[in-house]
């Protein structure tokens, strides 16, 4: 048995019997795809290789032999190994994708192993997840920007653009990139054309100037569902209140810090196909504010109001709301809350639990509808949690207007 049998499903396995073909292209952040690709594994895919001969100069095609247990192709030999790959692997991804390589892809020439398996996935109507990287004088060529809208009109191409940091083109980490190739490996891109609403994270409402209610709230639960419709190619708008959990840096963010400024967020963005009201809002706030600081010798009472509800200024057409319970039935408390908002679909949690919900990765929830149907998803990875409430709110769309 290889080693690498020895990680595989270790972190998840709900890549199981899924087989990932990795291309690899010569760029200084091609080491990051080792990385990739032992995530990947760590998830239950099997990951097959495909090199460039630049990139197989670089790091020698033994090191991913090693990485995944797999013989890797670095040249072509007249064997037809791009038609095998591409028959038995369920999709490709090229991390990271030189300028060379997009452009190669974006005209159809298949003079390396990497594009011109690419090519025959795309013939198969199977996807190829692709990662540009470069310089930034090139990022900013006409000839990126050109081959950039080509292969957006390629069906079955899924662009994942570069991050620009400090006026650098950065690719993304290979944790977050895993999310999307998982996502779009298990779920395609069926939300394209879906524009979608994610609140996330808590607010914040001041005492004075240093001192504010709030809650642990973590926005952990509202990233992972903005990075499972991402993936699967909806249009995605966040509004967020402070919070460290990371985002797709694709989608558009709005970053708030009081639950009035989270309303009239909400309110401007308008009508969404779909929303999710994952956020933990402050539900009062101070009646005065005071100014600067409060000596902490000084005895005060405080006199608290009631927040807007954002779900209640959406325009969405189809809302998810969210509860979280501490100590009651709770899907009597979800129903509850479903009515009294017009939810059609409500997830709630337990969050008096310390294994689950706010600051921690993992949750456990149960989806309730307005039928009064209930599904219960065990304790799992937010990420995972987040596809199956992304899954079960496929079925309001098909009921909208």
């Amino acid at each position: 048995m290889h080693p690498v049998e020895e990680i595989r499903g270790s972190k998840w396995n709900s890549l199981m019997g899924k087989c990932i073909l990795l291309g690899v292209s010569y760029s200084v952040a091609l080491y990051k795809a080792i990385d990739l690709a032992r995530e990947l594994i760590k998830r239950g895919a099997n990951v097959k290789v495909v090199m460039t001969q630049e990139a197989s100069r670089v790091i020698s095609p033994e090191i991913f032999h090693w990485a995944t247990g797999n013989d890797v192709v670095y040249k072509l030999s007249g064997e037809t190994e791009h038609v095998t790959l591409s028959r038995e692997c369920d999709s490709m991804v090229i991390y990271p994708a030189t300028l060379n390589v997009v452009s190669k892809l974006a005209y159809g020439i298949t003079d390396d192993p990497v594009t011109l398996t690419a090519v025959n996935f795309i013939g198969y109507s199977k996807y190829v997840l692709v990662f540009p990287v470069m310089h930034r004088s090139m990022y900013d060529s006409p000839q990126y920007s050109n081959t950039l809208n080509m292969l957006k009109n390629i069906e079955n191409i899924v662009l994942i653009e570069p991050v620009l940091e400090d006026g650098r083109v950065k690719i993304l980490d290979p944790l977050e990139s895993a999310n999307i190739i998982e996502s779009v490996t298990l779920r395609g891109r069926d939300l394209n054309g879906v524009r979608a609403l994610v609140t996330a994270g808590p607010t914040r409402e001041y005492v004075d100037k240093i001192r504010f209610i709030s809650n642990p709230s973590s926005g952990k639960m509202g990233a992972a569902i903005a990075w499972e419709l991402f993936s699967r190619g909806a249009e995605v708008y966040v509004v967020r209140g402070p919070s460290f959990a990371s985002f797709p840096p694709q989608v558009q963010i709005y970053d708030v810090e009081t639950t009035e400024e989270m309303a009239e967020v909400v309110k401007d963005i308008g009508e969404v196909d779909l929303a999710f009201f994952a956020a933990a809002p402050a539900d009062y706030k101070p009646a005065e504010t005071f100014p600067g600081k409060i000596d902490s010798k000084t005895e005060i009472e405080i006199k608290l109001l009631p927040t807007p509800k954002v779900a209640k200024v959406s325009a969405a057409k189809r809302k998810v709301g969210f509860t979280a319970v501490v100590g009651e039935d709770i899907i009597d408390v979800a129903l509850t809350k479903m009515n009294s908002y017009g939810f059609d679909m409500i997830v709630a949690n337990k969050v008096d639990r310390k294994d689950i919900g706010f600051t921690s990765d993992m949750n456990e929830v149960y989806i309730i509808r307005k039928d009064k149907t209930i599904r219960h998803v065990p304790k799992l990875p937010k990420l995972l949690v987040a596809r199956a409430i992304v899954d079960e709110s496929k079925d309001l769309l098909r009921n909208s207007d």
